[in-house]
């Protein structure tokens, strides 16, 4: 039986902080938790809307002590939640290689994490 939840990109549920900018020159910096990533994109929560089809700069930042990852990214998707907050679905752009070998690892890092005691 076909799945209609599997995505192409596994993701991880992880919530970094993110920023957001405007690829269309606004200077508006947004900033928002994701509530989950995967290599092919990720969904973010946020208090303002951003129209689908809009390009966004995109700065996570994973842990405190990791250089921040940037990429470029489209709304692909945006849901008004109850609470009137936003739910946004982002396509990351074509990543480097280099990009998305260090996205792929700290996702397989994320899925793989055991905390200290379970096993």
């Amino acid at each position: 039986m076909f799945d209609t939840n599997r995505r192409k990109f596994p993701r991880a549920n992880y919530p970094c902080h993110l920023t957001l900018w405007r690829a269309d020159g606004e200077h508006e910096t947004i900033l928002a938790n994701t509530s989950n990533i995967g290599i092919g994109g990720l969904c973010v929560h946020l208090v303002q809307n951003i129209e689908e089809g809009t390009k966004v700069d995109i700065q996570i930042q994973f842990t405190d002590t990791t250089t921040p990852f940037k990429c470029r990214g489209v709304v692909v998707r945006s849901e008004t939640q109850m609470d009137r907050s936003y739910t946004l679905g982002i396509k990351f752009e074509p990543l480097s290689e280099l990009k998305a070998s260090f996205l792929d690892g700290k996702i397989s890092e994320i899925v793989n994490f055991k905390p200290k005691g379970k096993s």
